[in-house]
């Protein structure tokens, strides 16, 4: 697997690009990949994220802050363009995790 920093606002905004299992290149942002090739530009990802996570520049998806991991723009692609990245969603599950034990044990006292 290749891995190149993609900085360009006229490639796909700010991400790492690299070649998944696959074979084909994808764009790794902090929560989600996407692939380029198999996009087709449909904008279903952006209308149903309810953070206004993803937005269209340059004929790219591009991911941008607020993403709460909900997983809507991965499940309702139709060229399973996009994928959450596993790390990002393991790390937000341990941290939600935290904070449920962390509020029962304030409960508690």
């Amino acid at each position: 697997m290749t891995d190149d920093r993609v900085d360009s606002a006229l490639a796909f905004g700010t991400g790492t690009s690299s070649d998944h299992a696959d074979g084909i290149r994808w764009v790794d942002y902090t929560n989600i990949s996407w692939n380029p090739v198999f996009c087709k530009r449909c904008d279903i990802c952006i209308e149903i994220c309810p953070k206004d996570t993803l937005v269209m520049r340059n004929d790219a998806v591009i991911e941008v802050e607020n993403c709460i991991l909900c997983g809507l723009c991965e499940r309702y692609c139709p060229d399973l363009a996009i994928e959450m990245i596993p790390s990002a969603v393991e790390a937000h599950a341990a941290r939600s995790a935290e904070r449920r034990t962390s509020e029962g044990s304030a409960t508690a006292d």
